[in-house]
């Protein structure tokens, strides 16, 4: 399913139906720069400060909530993340239909909705098949970056999942935008803190 909208903020919020399929990343920036790719972006808080910190870097963000998608939009707009783009659309169709194979430099999956009843379970994003997808999509020596705060997704799908792909483990990285006590700094993240959450975390890399 995707979405539709023509929402657009100063170019960072983009019409996914307008879109080529697949993107070319160098004619969208302008650039050759690496491209790395934040599924469930909330509030947009980790992409807007990674955007400034890291301008020879292309930034793309995807949310379903409409809401959080203008949000972290605008606030890209206001920071003048000139590197930075976003889309409201759902994960799957994006990866598969939008995203260049061998052209994701990094992939970004913070606290994604852990669909927590056993029924729900098959809705989760980390599915085999998903990573799949992950596998074609990352240049070679790519990386993909997980985070969750829900243990029974971590244990179920996230680590065994991931570790049966054909992704090498690596250890997982803190970005030096997320502040001493946090592991990536998303907005998620902070509120998580706060209610005194452990956090899950998991990195693979391409090397094939």
């Amino acid at each position: 399913m995707q979405a539709n909208s023509s929402f657009n903020v100063e170019g960072v919020g983009l019409d996914v139906e307008s879109l080529p399929k697949p993107i070319d990343w160098a004619v969208l920036y302008g650039n050759t720069n690496p491209v790395e790719l934040e599924i469930g972006m909330g509030k947009g808080t980790f992409l807007t400060e990674q955007a400034k910190r890291r301008k020879d870097v292309n930034f793309f963000g995807i949310e379903w909530a409409n809401w959080f998608w203008r949000f972290a939009s605008d606030r890209m707009r206001r920071n003048g993340c000139t590197n930075a783009r976003t889309v409201r659309t759902e994960a799957g169709f994006f990866m598969r239909e939008c995203v260049p194979d061998a052209s994701l430099s990094v992939l970004h999956i913070y606290f994604p909705d852990p669909w927590p009843k056993a029924k729900q379970n098959k809705r989760r994003l980390i599915q085999p098949p998903f990573l799949a997808v992950v596998e074609q999509k990352l240049v070679p020596g790519g990386l993909l970056k997980v985070i969750t705060d829900h243990k029974g997704y971590f244990d179920d799908n996230i680590a065994p999942f991931i570790t049966a792909s054909r992704l090498t483990l690596v250890p997982y990285s803190r970005p030096d935008s997320a502040a001493e006590a946090e592991t990536v700094g998303t907005n998620f993240e902070r509120k998580y803190i706060l209610e005194g959450r452990p956090f899950y975390s998991m990195a693979a890399e391409k090397r094939f």
